[in-house]
């Protein structure tokens, strides 16, 4: 059997992350050009508003799953089934109730937009169980292959309804559906077969002795989920409120290059999950698969912080056309944010994978909370450059409550950060002075060698 590991993991989701994020922005890039962009930030608000409301049917279920499994294998069957029958019961309330309350605040959508927004969001809920499965069984080649499907897939059909002149937004919602739909069967179907296949001689942990403690192990991720949506998507609904359905659009384009440059950070959260959870028990080989996640996160910041100027500079530009030149300026600024989120992921998974997962709800309820006050002030003063800004400090505030409740004094973390974050600023100005982000090259050169020490490396299975 396949065991997580931590590098060979994050390149498989990373690259198809990365291949996933190119069809991706051609996807919005033929949104953008078939849509007016009114109609592209109302689709944009829709989609986010679906995606908010229905991660609570995740209830953390799947985040258990990932955490879990690869200590008990041979339950992986019993187990993804028992989770996916809880999360069936918990979405019959909130499918039914969100339907109606979207229909009365968007009235005036055209016809089945609302549905196929639902069944887009519900579609990809349903496949976490599935897809955190494959990964606790070290098989993040074959999640990797699920995700990058539904890209694909949906892509294509935006490129064949665009070529046929289709211009109402309700046909590429459509499209949309039918890539998540498909996706979702072939993640159950990958999932159930290599489930099959592991020994029936393990024991689940105590947690999931039954249906209620199960729920309650997972309320703290339940609850965690419940608000992590809003640390990408509030600036937008803020936005919709303070502002107007274009600056959703600007925005939207500047955050679509900024979530490409996160596959990384993300690639590197789900796989070291289960990579922690392994030796959840066993605190120095936890100390140590974390140092070693350390150094990939300061070996990784200077290349992203380099790529994400060159490429979207011309990227955004290119392929959006003029009227969204505004987006390049707030990406540099939302650069510093990719930055505090790349530094913060060895202690923010280690409070996920840790015995007390409700330090990590804390942490995103503060996440939130600094993103929601610090953007409800600075957005109607500075529009979607202050919604940038509000993103940039809920990241920092990430950063330094992840370091904060693991009780970690590292200093050079937060001294990488706030040079990142002065860095951007600088670009978006125009200044040469950014150049000062070169320094960051310093510190990644000695995390090189600490990871080529082989007394250094953690143990490999």
């Amino acid at each position: 059997m396949r065991k997580p590991e931590l590098g060979r993991d994050t390149v498989w989701l990373a690259s198809s992350d990365g291949l996933a994020i190119v069809f991706g922005l051609i996807g919005q890039v033929i949104l953008a050009k078939a849509l007016l962009q009114s109609n592209y930030g109302i689709l944009v608000v829709i989609l986010d508003a679906f995606a908010t409301m229905y991660i609570l049917i995740d209830a953390g279920l799947p985040t258990i799953l990932a955490r879990d499994i690869p200590r008990a294998p041979g339950c992986a069957k019993i187990a993804v089934r028992r989770i996916y029958r809880l999360q069936l019961l918990i979405a019959i309330p909130f499918v039914l109730g969100s339907l109606i309350f979207s229909h009365y605040i968007w009235a005036d959508v055209p016809s089945g937009l609302i549905e196929l927004c639902a069944i887009i969001a519900f579609g990809h809920i349903m496949s976490y169980p599935h897809r955190s499965l494959l990964r606790a069984l070290g098989e993040a080649r074959i999640e990797s292959m699920v995700k990058l499907s539904e890209r694909v897939i949906t892509t294509a059909l935006y490129a064949i309804f665009f070529f046929q002149g289709y211009s109402l937004s309700t046909i590429y919602a459509l499209a949309f559906a039918i890539g998540v739909v498909i996706s979702l069967a072939i993640s159950i179907w990958q999932g159930e077969r290599i489930a099959r296949k592991m020994n029936t001689d393990d024991a689940l942990p105590n947690g999931w002795s039954s249906n209620k403690s199960l729920i309650i192990a997972a309320l703290p991720f339940a609850i965690t989920l419940g608000v992590l949506p809003y640390v990408t998507k509030l600036s937008k609904f803020l936005l919709a409120y303070f502002s107007s359905y274009d600056d959703v659009a600007i925005y939207h384009v500047a955050q679509l290059a900024w979530i490409a440059g996160l596959m990384l950070p993300q690639a590197m959260r789900a796989s070291l999950l289960p990579y922690l959870g392994e030796v959840r028990d066993k605190p120095a080989q936890f100390s140590k698969r974390m140092l070693k996640a350390h150094h990939y996160t300061v070996i990784l910041l200077p290349i992203g912080l380099i790529l994400g100027v060159v490429i979207s500079h011309f990227s955004i530009p290119f392929f959006f056309g003029s009227q969204y030149l505004a987006a390049v300026g707030v990406f540099d600024i939302l650069l510093a944010g990719w930055a505090c989120a790349l530094l913060s992921v060895p202690w923010y998974v280690a409070l996920q994978a840790g015995k007390n997962p409700w330090r990590f709800t804390g942490l995103i309820g503060l996440v939130v909370l600094a993103s929601a006050i610090s953007g409800w002030f600075i957005i109607p003063v500075a529009g979607v450059v202050g919604a940038a800004w509000a993103s940039v400090i809920g990241c920092s505030v990430m950063l330094s409550g992840s370091k904060l409740l693991c009780q970690d004094e590292d200093r050079l973390t937060d001294g990488l950060a706030i040079l990142s974050v002065v860095t951007c600023y600088l670009i978006s100005i125009g200044s040469w002075l950014a150049i000062i982000g070169f320094i960051t090259v310093i510190p990644a050169i000695d995390a090189t060698r600490h990871l080529q020490n082989p007394d250094q490396i953690s143990e490999e299975e």
